[in-house]
């Protein structure tokens, strides 16, 4: 029986202390709400998916541009097409000179059209496409980012006469979580 000056308690809680809480273990834990709050906001307009970028280079009497995955995440589709004109058009199979290491975070399908050859040193692939009718070649990679890519990477396209880029451009492709 209870006695009739014993407290009953109001909740199971009552008896359980409070941890005190340091103002830095206050303010870290709201600066990861907002932290977490901006990432969800940038995925909601659209910052954080598969975004394409365009560069343009010209010399050597080529003028190229390239679309290309700027910002991208693993394991989703990425245009990457090359336009390389040539005012009065090719008379010669076109070598196009790419970064090997820039593409071993793609998963192909394959080039449109298939270089008629195609060879590579230590860090880049050679391709020899056959001249086009007019003055425009357009050389399309279809692909998507490897599942397991994290990082992305920096890349350069040129075109090549007798050994020599004649011209070259530049590119960065960020992958997001």
């Amino acid at each position: 029986m209870m006695s009739p000056t014993a407290r009953v308690p109001e909740s199971v809680l009552d008896d359980v202390r409070e941890r005190a809480r340091t103002p830095a273990v206050t303010w870290l834990r709201r600066g990861a709400v907002v932290l977490l709050a901006l990432i969800v906001a940038l995925g909601a307009v659209g910052l954080l998916g598969v975004r394409s970028g365009t560069a343009h280079a010209a010399g050597g009497g080529y003028e190229l541009t390239l679309t290309y995955p700027q910002v991208a995440r693993a394991g989703l589709d990425v245009p990457w097409e090359l336009i390389v004109r040539k005012p009065g058009g090719f008379t010669e199979p076109v070598v196009i000179v790419v970064d090997s290491d820039y593409f071993d975070m793609f998963e192909t399908q394959g080039w449109r059209p298939e270089p008629s050859a195609e060879t590579a040193d230590a860090s880049r692939t050679y391709m020899t496409v056959d001249p086009p009718p007019g003055d425009t070649l357009t050389l399309g990679f279809d692909a998507y980012i490897q599942p397991s890519s994290q990082l992305g990477h920096s890349g350069s396209v040129s075109v090549s006469e007798n050994g020599v880029d004649v011209v070259t451009l530049e590119f960065t492709t960020w992958l997001v979580p």
